[in-house]
């Protein structure tokens, strides 16, 4: 049996974070999976993650009101504030311990914005299940477009396990050529005047596209994410004082991943909400060069916040049973 198997299944039994729809048994000896309640991540890619090892344990609470980008019935255990969304109870389930890996989909920051509010990593591709059907529906700016599917995870390793399995792609050793909006220690990048991350959807798009045409992998800082604002186009739209809320929220380009048709890599920083962002065309070459990037950049992790997390016995001192 995988170690700690019994206490992540008790604890998701447990349901601590109200984050879980339904508990699953899964495989005792395999990494624990959750997986998002919509119906457009199809049980394909489950079929193909089951041979590396990993084991359906549990349906994940999301946002309501079709993907909605803040989670106002979940509470980020970090910050106390809603939950980033829409696959926000996926985000806490990884954060927690309770599951190896996580599963959502990603329409505007769906995926990688509740992950980098809880320091977590997150991955999203167009290349995951690239062939499935999709229902198009256009966002809360109006641009349709369909969604990616991506990972949690807290450790890269099985990060990297889960993208070969899926869509077998490995890091390659050389990042090519890197934009950054930013010098970063020991990355060899050509440091390029960005847009503002708040600029509108539409624009921000574009902008990235372009970059992304001329790099192999791009390179920001994303956030804090959801720590001093409401990050949110419903809330955001009513007037002056909402918009600024919403943009102190600090959702700026992954807003646009998924829309520009991007894969993007987030390794959390060391201040709260905070990510480095890696970005590429949805290549398989430019994808292998953004992970081989990604191995090379160490993601922070505060032990303060694991050992007050992680130790899911924690869950139990007051001797509740099963």
């Amino acid at each position: 049996m995988k170690e700690n198997y019994l206490l992540q299944h008790k604890t998701a039994l447990l349901n601590p974070y109200g984050s879980i729809v339904q508990v699953l048994d899964g495989d005792p000896d395999k990494l624990l999976v959750g997986i998002k309640n919509v119906r457009s991540i199809p049980n394909t890619l489950m079929h193909k993650l089951e041979p590396a090892g990993f084991t359906l344990h549990t349906i994940d609470k999301k946002s309501q009101l079709a993907g909605r980008a803040v989670d106002t019935q979940l509470i980020n255990p970090i910050s106390g504030r809603y939950m980033s969304g829409s696959s926000s109870g996926t985000a806490i389930n990884v954060f927690a311990g309770i599951n190896d890996l996580g599963i959502g989909n990603d329409g505007g920051g769906s995926v990688l914005a509740p992950a980098i509010s809880l320091n977590i990593i997150s991955f999203i591709s167009k290349q995951i299940e690239a062939d499935r059907p999709q229902q198009l529906k256009p966002n809360t700016d109006n641009i349709t477009a369909g969604n990616s599917i991506g990972f949690m995870v807290r450790d890269k390793k099985i990060l990297y396990r889960a993208i070969k399995a899926a869509i077998a792609i490995t890091p390659a050793a050389s990042a090519g050529l890197v934009f950054a909006d930013r010098e970063y220690p020991g990355i060899d990048a050509q440091v390029i005047a960005i847009k503002d991350p708040a600029a509108p959807r539409a624009e921000l798009t574009d902008f990235l596209q372009e970059v992304l045409s001329r790099c192999d992998v791009f390179m920001i800082t994303e956030g804090p994410i959801d720590l001093e604002g409401f990050g949110d186009s419903l809330f955001g739209h009513f007037d002056e004082r909402t918009r600024n809320l919403q943009r102190a929220a600090g959702k700026g380009y992954v807003r646009v991943c998924n829309l520009a048709g991007a894969t993007a890599l987030s390794l959390p920083q060391s201040a709260l909400g905070t990510a480095t962002l890696l970005m590429c065309e949805s290549k398989p070459d430019k994808i292998a060069q953004l992970l081989g990037l990604g191995e090379r950049i160490e993601e922070a992790h505060d032990e303060l916040i694991e050992r007050y997390f992680l130790d899911l016995n924690n869950y139990f001192i007051d001797g509740y049973e099963i």
